[in-house]
């Protein structure tokens, strides 16, 4: 290894390198694929690395517990400077060898997992195109450790406590989830009560068996739970296990100060806006109501009237009022719908109860019961193509195409579920991205959806996207979940230490990288005309490395001359 190499590597330049290259053989994945013999053989005989020795094994299952302790044990007795492991995917074992290197005095920087299966054996037939294929990415991953660097881990301390942001079911369930007797609670919430949307709900779905008022009051008589009712977020600067907040009175103004580890976002959502569709006309006067609207009728006085204080005789329930406009079905209303006709019927079973839908969205188990108990009941279902309201007065075409009209007591819209008023708002103060339809964005739709872009920031129920009573509160059961796993009081949080750093030299001050960084991890120093990274809350995700036009930004751990040298040995 040259003298300059040894000194990009933070080691003793009189140091010899010693690496050790261990093959696993992941049972037929690998060793059935390829020649490990020959591979083995191939980079023993290796002239390229004069002043390195090399020692080159294969093993049945490396991740395997024989097997972790198999490799620790060779690293202890060889005294390896660096280690290579050709195996599988990072994403499943990176971590595992990693941790076997902690064990041990090898710095786990100085070693790099080589992915031959998904990359090797499981896309080529060819067992020796396969072959020579492992070789050449096994070289190049020894040609990059050499020139890696040293990371150290540098341990921060935690605060426990979680801030929760809005008061609804979603809210006080992950509050409650989360409140203990070493974790408070700060829960904030706009208005002046607790319980969001779902506190007029008269009657929840099914399998939503909770009942809000008794969630309201858990929350009310937790000790470790404080509340914040008229209060907003004002500022939030910080990361995981560090949040500095300010909130403020909607009354008077006055600020508080908090400090939490971690952030779960339960805003709700509102609703679309009926008067928004061209097809819908109507003033209000006439008798055409929301669903909520109606809702709120059935849980307050226990039935439905009409503005002269009659009851009708008639009812037009109509689905899917905004997806159109929003070109998205928010999954609920149907159910939902269904719900409202069995207390129409339940109110009166000499009312007509029309339900107007293109097409019925049941995707919970017992949403089929439900549409088979409301035709039961004499529910009249008529599927449309086209629908159009002038007061209670409903113009529809069928699926046939065949034109009707026809006239009732009452009209009940059901809307779309949008975003909440303020989202746009609270996602620049929390750095968090906006979907296509302008709700929070998660992490991953599957592996990770209540976690988002800004580490230790959550998002919960329809602040998430549409949803019913029991997804939303699995959701902040959800945050709950990693937030106890991950902030656990007493212990220390380990940063990525993969980060992005800046050259002074180079820096122009001119600030791209604070623009493009989506955890906001850059700011800028005025004082010396620079950007500077905040490692603690910096990723290494490399957005920033393309946005720089005088190449003051590197990422440690993938330096130009890391990744150059292993792709020219690669493709050698």
């Amino acid at each position: 290894m040259k003298e300059f190499e040894m000194r990009e590597a933070g080691q003793d330049k009189n140091l010899r390198a010693k690496v050790g290259v261990y093959i696993c053989e992941c049972g037929p994945n690998i060793a059935g694929k390829v020649d490990l013999d020959k591979i083995i053989a191939d980079l023993s005989q290796l002239d390229d690395y004069q002043d390195v020795e090399l020692v080159v094994k294969k093993y049945g299952f490396l991740c395997s517990g024989p097997g972790k302790e198999f490799l620790e044990e060779e690293i202890r007795s060889n005294g390896y400077t660096h280690l290579v492991v050709g195996a599988c995917s990072p994403r499943d074992h990176d971590s595992t060898f990693m941790g076997v290197c902690k064990k041990t005095d090898l710095n786990p920087y100085l070693y790099r997992i080589i992915n031959i299966r998904e990359h090797c054996t499981w896309v080529i037939d060819d067992k020796e195109k396969a072959t020579e294929k492992a070789f050449s990415y096994i070289r190049g991953g020894i040609s990059r450790v050499l020139r890696q660097s040293e990371l150290f881990e540098k341990p921060l301390d935690i605060n426990p406590d979680v801030l929760v942001i809005g008061g609804g079911i979603a809210g006080m369930e992950a509050a409650l989830s989360l409140s203990g007797e070493d974790r408070r609670v700060f829960l904030v919430e706009k208005t002046d009560h607790l319980g969001g949307i779902s506190l007029d709900l008269s009657g929840l779905l099914p399998g939503q068996g909770e009942i809000i008022k008794n969630k309201i009051d858990s929350v009310t008589e937790d000790k470790n739970i404080r509340l914040f009712l008229n209060t907003s977020v004002e500022t939030v600067i910080g990361f995981l296990g560090n949040f500095e907040i300010e909130l403020v009175s909607i009354e008077n103004a006055e600020t508080t100060d908090i400090m939490a580890g971690a952030i779960v976002v339960a805003t709700g959502s509102s609703l679309f806006d009926p008067g928004e569709s061209a097809h819908l006309s109507y003033s209000e006067s006439d008798e055409v109501y929301t669903s909520l609207s109606v809702e709120k009728m059935f849980s307050g006085e226990g039935e439905a009237r009409l503005r002269s204080g009659k009851k009708p005789s008639s009812v037009a329930l109509i689905h899917c009022v905004g997806r159109e406009e929003k070109n998205y079905c928010s999954g609920i209303c149907c159910s939902y719908m269904m719900k409202l006709a069995g207390f129409f019927r339940n109110q009166s079973p000499d009312i007509q109860v029309t339900e107007f839908y293109r097409d019925l969205c049941l995707p919970q188990k017992d949403d089929q019961e439900r549409y088979t108990e409301a035709e039961a009941a004499g529910v009249e279902f008529v599927r449309i193509k086209d629908i159009s309201i002038k007061g209670t007065e409903v113009s529809f075409e069928k699926m046939n195409s065949k034109k009707s009209e026809q006239s009732f007591d009452m009209v009940v819209l059901a809307p779309a579920i949008v975003p909440s008023a303020d989202t746009e708002e609270l996602a620049d103060l929390l750095t968090v991205p906006l979907d296509e339809s302008g709700f929070f964005q998660e992490v991953h739709k599957m592996t990770n959806p209540v976690g988002t872009s800004t580490d230790g920031v959550f998002i919960v129920g329809t602040a998430h996207g549409p949803k019913g009573v029991s997804d939303s509160m699995q959701f902040a059961r959800a945050s709950a979940g990693q937030i106890l796993t991950r902030l656990i009081p007493g212990e220390k949080l380990i940063p990525e230490v993969k980060v992005t750093e800046i050259l002074e030299a180079y820096c122009t001050g001119c600030g791209n990288c604070l623009d493009v960084c989506v955890y906001g991890a850059i700011y800028s120093d005025d004082s010396r005309g620079i950007s500077v990274v905040n490692e603690a809350v910096c990723r290494g995700c490399g957005n920033c490395y393309g946005s720089c036009p005088s190449g003051a930004l590197r990422t440690k751990h993938f330096t130009n001359t890391q990744l150059y040298r292993e792709v020219d040995e690669a493709l050698r």
